[in-house]
C-alpha cells in the first residue's frame, strides 16, 4: 500500500515541477527612474568634463544595474568609479564604493571577498568624515550578521559574535550622535535580527524602532523589509499566527511599489515555506518550495546567462570598433610617417650644418688652448727656474757672507740659515720636477733632507732608520713646515749628540692615521743637560713657531737619547682655520 502511495505522489508532483523548471530564466528589469537620473548626470559631467561627476554617475549606474541583478556590469561601473575617486583621493566616495561592492560580493556568496572589501571601506572611512564612518561600521555589521548567522541559529558562540555586537553599537553610536534616522532604522534591523536568531524578545523591541522610522519617512521599501523580518522572528518563537499578519503586510507593502526587489522577493517566498510548515500544510508548502527553488535557480544561472549573452554583444562591438580603429591608426600612422620624414630630413639638414659650425668652432677653441697651455707651462717653468735661482742666489750669497766672518757663533747662525734656504729649495725641486705640484712624497722629501744636513756636517757615519710609508703624500704647506722642524732635530743631532758618539744613529718615523699626522725623531745623544734651557735657543723656538702654525703639540724627552714627537691634524678646526684667516690646503686627491 505505501508503494502505491509513493508512485501516486510522485505523480502528482512531476507535473508541478516540469513546469517550474521548465520556466525561462529573466532577470529583473531596469528601474527606468533611477537609470533616467543616472544618464542625466552623465550628461551633465560630460557637458562640464567634470571626472568627479562621471565618477557619480559611474556610482548610480552601478547601483541601477546590481539592483536588477546584472552584477558583473554593475561590479564594473563600480570598477570605474572607484579608480576616478581614488586617484583624486575622495576618501568618503572611496569608502562608500567599497562597501557597496562588499555587499555585492556577500550577495554572490564570496565572504572572503566582501570582508576584504569592507575592510578597505573601513580604512578609507577613517581618513573621511563620521558619515562614512558610520556606513564603514554598519557595511562591517552587516558582513559579521551573515558569519554568526549560523551559531546564533543554533544557539552556539562564534568567534565574531563579539566582533558583530561591537559594530553594531558603533554604528548605533554614531547614527544617534548624528541623529541620522534611516541608518538608526537600519541598525536596528540589524541588531534585531541578531536577538531574533538568538530568540531573545529584544528583537522585537529593535524592529519597533525601525518600522516606526520607515513609518515616519514613507520608506515602503524599508517597511516592507521590517515586515518581513518581524514576520520571521515570531515564526523563530513559533508564532505562525502572528508571523502571517506581518507577512500579510509585508507583502502588500511589497506589490505597492513601483519597481521589483529579488532579494525581497525570495526572502518573502522563503517565510511563506516556513510559516506553512509551521501550520502543516504540506501541500502549500510544497508549492511554496517550488517557488523558492526557481528563486534559488535564477540566482544561480542569472548572472552566468547576463555574462555571456553581454560578452557576445560587446564582442561584436569590440570587434567593429577595432576595425575602424585599426584603419583610423593606419591611415594616421601613415601620415605620421610622412611627416616624420619630412621633420628628419629639416633636423638632418640642420644638425649638419650645426655640426659644421661646431667642428670649425671647436677647432679654433683647441687651437687656442693649446696655445695658452704652452705658455702656461712656459710660464710655470720660468717661475720654477726662477725661484730655483733665487733660492741658490740668497743660498750663495749666505755662503759667500760666512766665509766672510770671524766669529765662530756668527758663522754658525749664517750656516744654519743657508741650510733652512736649502730645505726650501728641496722642496721647490720635488714639487716641479715631479708630477705632482700639491703634494709631496713625505718618504723621499724626508731622507734626501736628512742626508743633505749629514753632508754639511760631514759626518756619513751616521745610521739613519727610517719608519715612513712610501705612499704617503702631503700639501706642500705641511711639508714645508715638517722639513724646517725635521732640519732643525737633524742639525741639533749633528752639531751636540754625534760630533763624540763613537756609533751616532738617527731614527725617524712619520704615520698618519686617517687626518691626523705624527712625527717621531730620536737620537741616541745624551739628550739635554738640566742646567741647559732648549726653549732660549732659534732653532727650538722655531720649531715652536712651525707647530703652532700646524695647530699640533709637540714633546722633548731626555731618558738616555732624545725623544721629539709632535702631532697635529691635517684640518683644522673651524674656530681656528677663521683664526688663521687665509685658507687652507684642501685634502689630498
Amino acid at each position: 500500500m505505501r508503494k502505491y502511495s509513493y508512485y501516486f505522489l510522485l505523480a502528482l508532483l512531476l507535473p508541478t515541477a516540469g513546469r517550474i523548471l521548465a520556466q525561462p530564466v529573466a532577470g529583473l528589469p531596469l528601474q527606468p527612474e533611477k537609470w533616467a537620473y543616472a544618464k542625466e548626470v552623465e550628461r551633465e559631467a560630460v557637458i562640464k568634463k567634470d571626472t568627479l561627476l562621471m565618477a557619480e554617475a559611474y556610482y548610480l549606474f552601478g547601483k541601477v544595474h546590481v539592483a536588477a541583478r546584472n552584477y558583473l556590469t554593475g561590479k564594473r561601473y563600480f570598477m570605474k568609479s572607484l579608480g576616478i575617486v581614488e586617484q583624486r583621493q575622495q576618501f568618503d566616495k572611496v569608502s562608500r564604493i567599497y562597501t557597496r561592492l562588499s555587499r555585492l560580493e556577500k550577495e554572490q556568496s564570496d565572504p572572503h571577498k566582501a570582508l576584504e572589501y569592507a575592510r578597505l571601506a573601513l580604512v578609507y572611512a577613517h581618513r573621511s568624515n563620521q558619515k562614512t564612518l558610520m556606513a564603514a561600521y554598519q557595511c562591517m555589521s552587516r558582513f559579521y550578521l551573515d558569519v554568526c548567522h549560523d551559531a546564533l541559529t543554533d544557539n552556539q558562540k562564534n568567534p565574531c559574535q563579539d566582533s558583530l555586537f561591537f559594530y553594531c553599537r558603533q554604528t548605533e553610536s554614531i547614527a544617534y550622535k548624528l541623529r541620522d534616522s534611516i541608518t538608526i532604522a537600519d541598525i536596528s534591523g540589524i541588531l534585531g535580527k541578531a536577538y531574533g536568531l538568538q530568540r531573545n524578545p529584544k528583537a522585537f523591541r529593535y524592529y519597533q524602532v525601525a518600522l516606526q522610522i520607515d513609518k515616519a519617512l514613507n520608506h515602503i521599501n524599508s517597511e516592507a523589509v521590517t515586515c518581513l523580518q518581524l514576520g520571521l522572528t515570531h515564526l523563530q518563537f513559533n508564532q505562525p499566527d502572528s508571523a502571517y499578519s506581518w507577512l500579510k503586510q509585508a507583502s502588500e507593502l511589497y506589490h505597492s511599489l513601483k519597481s521589483q526587489e529579488f532579494s525581497l522577493e525570495r526572502d518573502l517566498a522563503n517565510a511563506y515555506l516556513q510559516y506553512y510548515q509551521q501550520k502543516k500544510d504540506w501541500h502549500k508548502a510544497f508549492d511554496q518550495s517550488m517557488i523558492v527553488r526557481g528563486y534559488e535557480r535564477d540566482q544561480m544561472t542569472a548572472d552566468r546567462n547576463g555574462a555571456v549573452s553581454r560578452l557576445s554583444v560587446e564582442y561584436e562591438t569590440q570587434k567593429k570598433e577595432a576595425q575602424l580603429i585599426n584603419q583610423r591608426n593606419e591611415l594616421q600612422l601613415s601620415q605620421q610617417n610622412q611627416q616624420a620624414q619630412r621633420w628628419l630630413l629639416v633636423i638632418l639638414s640642420v644638425l649638419l650644418l650645426g655640426t659644421t659650425g661646431a667642428s670649425v668652432a671647436f677647432y679654433k677653441i683647441s687651437q687656442k688652448n693649446h696655445r695658452l697651455s704652452q705658455q702656461n707651462a712656459a710660464l710655470v717653468q720660468e717661475q720654477n727656474h726662477r725661484v730655483k735661482n733665487n733660492l741658490q742666489l740668497v743660498s750663495s750669497l749666505l755662503s759667500l757672507q760666512s766665509n766672510r766672518l770671524d766669529d765662530e757663533c756668527a758663522r754658525n747662525a749664517v750656516g744654519d740659515s743657508q741650510r733652512r734656504i736649502e730645505v726650501m729649495s728641496l722642496l721647490q725641486r720635488k714639487l716641479y720636477d715631479g708630477d705632482n705640484l700639491v703634494a709631496v712624497n713625505v718618504a723621499e722629501f724626508m731622507k734626501e733632507l736628512v742626508t743633505m744636513v749629514i753632508k754639511a756636517f760631514e759626518q756619513e757615519e751616521v745610521e739613519v732608520a727610517y719608519q715612513i710609508d712610501q705612499a704617503m703624500m702631503l700639501p706642500a704647506d705641511y711639508a714645508m713646515r715638517i722639513g724646517l722642524i725635521a732640519n732643525e732635530l737633524v742639525t741639533n743631532a749633528c752639531k751636540y749628540a754625534f760630533s763624540d758618539h763613537p756609533n751616532p744613529a738617527l731614527r725617524i718615523e712619520a704615520s698618519l692615521t686617517g687626518r691626523t699626522f705624527q712625527l717621531r725623531v730620536v737620537d741616541n745623544g745624551p739628550g739635554f743637560i738640566e742646567t741647559q734651557t732648549p726653549a732660549r735657543s732659534f732653532g727650538l723656538r722655531l720649531i715652536q713657531i712651525q707647530v703652532e702654525q700646524l695647530f699640533g703639540t709637540y714633546r722633548f724627552e731626555s731618558n738616555g737619547n732624545l725623544q721629539f714627537e709632535m702631532t697635529f691634524n691635517l684640518i683644522p678646526p673651524s674656530s681656528l682655520r677663521k683664526k688663521l684667516k687665509q685658507p687652507w690646503p684642501d685634502e689630498i686627491a
